[in-house]
């Protein structure tokens, strides 16, 4: 574990339990964002550009410099813009997220759910149902695992073994963990009290600001599904 990596683990530790109370009448909240981010959205991400995101800037100026932002995030004014100027929160997402119940109306993650392992992501996915009002609605996007065996079996060994394993420079958050095709996703959606589960395609969909949030077309899996208390009641009844 690099340094960087261990002093946010301590960080994240401390703050495991809170919750944070979302304001607006409309609540959308972006997990696993990085800082891949859209105006309007509370970002919940639990890297230490989104714990300094705040503080004087020779704070922030420090973390680019040493985790190589300048590789994802642009220019350094670029990376102080999307921090000073976008909602984070910073937290780990094996404590779940960080909000009471039933206040939020959208839930949004994008190419994180293959980082966490398959315990845990069902685990975030149970919580994202927990603090969605009913009828909220979830989108999920993550590496195809269809797409990367297609990628495979027509030749393109290396770059298909990109999507399981990371070199070894890249920080704890890029390390994939598992991989889904629909029918997995469809299924850890479901386990976690979701209904009308559908496959979804790139920028189109009923979660807002899609057009701006997703990316990597060609690789990505796209669904969304509904939190429908009645419907689990229903089930659980007529069962």
């Amino acid at each position: 574990m690099s340094k960087i990596d261990a002093v946010n683990s301590i960080l994240t530790r401390i703050k495991q339990s809170r919750r944070v109370v979302p304001k607006g009448d409309v609540v959308k909240v972006n997990f696993g964002s990085s800082l891949f981010v859209q105006q309007g959205w509370i970002n919940v991400e639990g890297s230490l550009h989104s714990f300094f995101a705040k503080w004087p800037s020779i704070f922030p100026k420090t973390i680019y410099r040493l985790s190589k932002a300048s590789e994802w995030y642009g220019t350094e004014g670029e990376y102080l813009s999307t921090l000073r100027n976008n909602e984070f929160v910073h937290h780990d997402l094996d404590y779940g997220l960080p909000f009471p119940d039933n206040s939020v109306d959208f839930v949004y993650g994008s190419h994180i759910l293959e980082h966490l392992y398959p315990d845990v992501a069902t685990h975030v996915l149970r919580d994202a149902h927990r603090v969605l009002k009913t009828g909220g609605r979830i989108r999920i996007c993550v590496p195809d695992l269809r797409h990367a065996v297609d990628v495979y079996l027509s030749g393109q060994t290396e770059q298909a073994l990109q999507w399981f394993f990371a070199d070894s420079k890249h920080g704890k958050f890029n390390h994939h963990k598992y991989m889904y095709d629909f029918d997995l996703l469809k299924s850890r959606l479901e386990q976690a009290g979701f209904t009308s589960v559908e496959r979804c395609t790139y920028r189109h969909g009923s979660v807002p600001d899609v057009e701006k949030l997703d990316n990597r077309p060609e690789e990505t899996l796209y669904v969304e599904a509904v939190k429908d208390t009645r419907a689990l009641r229903c089930g659980a009844v007529c069962a």
